[in-house]
């Protein structure tokens, strides 16, 4: 009889111990998660790789797809005359400083055909990001949806026919 009057304080005793320990587990996972968020909250956003400070001329290669290049030309003849058109003076800036070259090679087959935008001096806190211009910039109007629907569809250009950017800060020498 002594015995079963034992397993149950044992028992408690080990259902006791087993709470304060989940406990213990659950408030150290929280604490964790809080500071994994707080580390992510404090870390700074990457800098645009595509925002320049004007001191130097800059050439951004574009590699463009084999049979998009009247799609491709076409989307960035449309985005700098909407930068050229549009009510701030700094947009219309950026559009002036886009100098828009071909250059004049045959690629081999598969590879793609290269354009050169050429930034002589490129506006300063004005992103050349192509996402960035066209929704986020503030020169084109995505406020409604039938805007929108004509961003998106110049979007939609730049997709299909840009390959790869890269980035050429140029110095004179």
């Amino acid at each position: 009889m002594r015995l079963s009057g034992v397993l149950p304080v044992m028992g408690r005793r080990v259902v006791v111990a087993l709470g304060v320990a989940g406990l213990l587990m659950v408030a150290t996972s929280v604490q964790a998660q809080t500071a994994a968020s707080t580390q992510a909250a404090a870390q700074p956003e990457p800098p645009d790789p595509l925002k320049f400070n004007g001191a130097t001329a800059i050439m951004v290669l574009l590699s463009v797809k084999q049979g998009q290049e009247a799609t491709f030309e076409s989307a960035f003849s449309e985005m700098k005359s909407g930068l050229a058109g549009a009510a701030k003076p700094e947009f219309q800036a950026q559009a002036k400083t886009m100098t828009f070259l071909k250059v004049d090679a045959v690629p081999p087959p598969e590879q793609p055909v290269l354009y050169l935008m050429y930034l002589d001096p490129p506006v300063t806190n004005l992103s050349y990001n192509i996402t960035q211009i066209l929704y986020y910039g503030g020169a084109f109007d995505v406020a409604t949806p039938e805007a929108r629907k004509k961003v998106d569809d110049l979007y939609a250009k730049f997709t299909a026919s840009l390959a790869n950017q890269n980035i050429w800060p140029i110095v004179k020498k």
